[in-house]
């Protein structure tokens, strides 16, 4: 993602650096997989916002902040944002379905 004016006069931290974000924030900590999983897969089709800078990838506070709102947009059901493109999820959705009919015939049904 392109990093915007906002942004960059915040510091981008590293992910395994955003638990301690995310503890001054809300008071827990989270286990720094669940920052890569954020990023990677997303929670409640929701992914957190990340850059690629000096050879790792980076968010900040901003951006935590940015994805949690989303997420609970997202778990009051007011939104929803794919985790992944539309064409990919669709290809996603067609494999399955081939694999489904190729079980299915294997079975004979």
């Amino acid at each position: 993602m392109s990093i915007d004016a906002q942004a960059s006069a915040e510091p981008l931290v590293r992910l395994s650096a955003a638990p301690a974000i995310v503890e001054r924030m809300g008071g827990e900590r989270v286990h720094k997989s669940a920052i890569y999983r954020w990023a990677q897969r997303g929670l409640r089709g929701v992914r957190l916002r990340t850059a690629f800078a000096g050879g790792h990838r980076r968010t900040c506070e901003s951006w935590i902040r940015e994805f949690f709102e989303a997420v609970t947009r997202a778990a009051d059901g007011i939104s929803y944002l794919p985790t992944e493109p539309p064409a990919r999820q669709q290809r996603r959705r067609e494999a399955e379905i081939a694999r489904a009919d190729a079980e299915l015939r294997k079975a004979g049904i």
